[in-house]
This record gives C-alpha cells, sequence and structure tokens, in this order.
C-alpha cells in the first residue's frame, strides 16, 4: 500500500469498500487484543473476508495500524489547529501545537492505543516511516520561517528537530496521566526543555 505525502500532507490509497471492512474488521480487533497480539487471521475473520483478500490490500497488520493511525492523526490535526490560536513567535506557536496535540491525543484511545504500543512506536520513530514523514511536512514550513527569522539556533537540521519534537510528543502523551490536569506544569516544561533548546536566542522564549 503506497502512503504518500502531498501538498495537503499524507495521501492514503482509495481502498473502496472491502478495504474500509477490513480496516473496521481491524479497528475493532486492535481495540479488543491490542495491536502486537492481532493476527491477519483476526482482521479477516472480523471483517468477513479471506485471508488472501486482506493481502490483496495491504501488505502486512502495519499497514492497516498506518492506514488507521493517520485517520486519526488528521482528525487529531484538525482539532489542534481549532484550540492553537495564531501566536506572535516560533516559541509561543510551536509550545502550544505540542501541548495541545498531546492534550487532545489523550482522549483519543485508538492514538493513546497506538502510541502505548511498544513495537508500532519504535516503528513510527524510523526517519523513512510514513509518520516521520507526516511530521516533516507538519513542521516543515513552520521551522523553515524560523529559521529564516533568525529564531532557531543555525546549525540545527530540519529533520533533527522534526525528529527531537515528534519524540518528545510520544514521551509526552504515554506519560500525560503524571501531570494530574496541571496544562500549566505540562506548558512549562514543553517550553523550557523542549522547545527553548532549540532557539537561537533564549532571550526570544518570553512571551
Amino acid at each position: 500500500m503506497d502512503i504518500s505525502t502531498g501538498d495537503k500532507g499524507v495521501v492514503l490509497p482509495d481502498i473502496g469498500v472491502t478495504g474500509a471492512r477490513i480496516v473496521d474488521g481491524a479497528r475493532r480487533c486492535f481495540e479488543r487484543y491490542g495491536i502486537q497480539k492481532t493476527t491477519i487471521e483476526d482482521i479477516a475473520k472480523a471483517a468477513g473476508v479471506s485471508r488472501p483478500t486482506v493481502y490483496k490490500f495491504f501488505g502486512g497488520k502495519m499497514e492497516i495500524v498506518d492506514y488507521i493511525g493517520f485517520g486519526e492523526l488528521d482528525k487529531i490535526q484538525e482539532a489542534v489547529r481549532a484550540r492553537v490560536k495564531r501566536q506572535a513567535n516560533f516559541a509561543d506557536m510551536t509550545t502550544e501545537a505540542i501541548v495541545a496535540s498531546v492534550l487532545v491525543a489523550s482522549e483519543n484511545p485508538y492514538i493513546r492505543r497506538f502510541v502505548e504500543d511498544l513495537e508500532t512506536a519504535a516503528n513510527a520513530q524510523l526517519p523513512s516511516s510514513p509518520y516521520q514523514l507526516q511530521a516533516r511536512h507538519r513542521w516543515e514550513s513552520i521551522l523553515k520561517r524560523a529559521q529564516a527569522s533568525g529564531e532557531i539556533a543555525a546549525d540545527l537540521e530540519i529533520g533533527d528537530v522534526v525528529g527531537w519534537l515528534s519524540r518528545n510528543q510520544v514521551m509526552l502523551l504515554r506519560t500525560v496521566e503524571q501531570f494530574g490536569g496541571q496544562e500549566d506544569r505540562l506548558r512549562y516544561l514543553v517550553r523550557r526543555f523542549v522547545v527553548e533548546p532549540l532557539l537561537a536566542n533564549r532571550a526570544m522564549t518570553s512571551s
């Protein structure tokens, strides 16, 4: 299955009615058994299709995970955009985007299950993974503007920054309960330990 990135982000292939049944069956299996324990046979049975039919649409279980995950991530990005007001600088905007994405994603059972699955989380951090390609697409224009304005350190590579931000988002999502609903505490830690180390001038951190 070819998951690519376009002008508007990830482009998912048209899988038709049968493919949609497979995805729906897989989602039910993942929520019942967990991603790691679910087999292709489980998915085929839940979808009411044969095992070869599943492989006709998807190369394996993780391709189905990617397909579902991207649909959920798109929903989260829409919610984040609705919650994050236009900020004056890179530090403010990035801090609020990370805080909002963690809070919104923490309320999504599928994303929580996806992130908490160790194998899936590890695969998602590979530079060539569709998730990292999506993260790069999401952050690239913001980071290029910050580079042009001199807000972030000149020696930073965009790919490295994307990896840093996405890894921290995964870590925060996996530990969000530790903040006990204290959004201000979460915001402080994101700004102080995730965003500020990227800045060219620490004086720029004041709102």
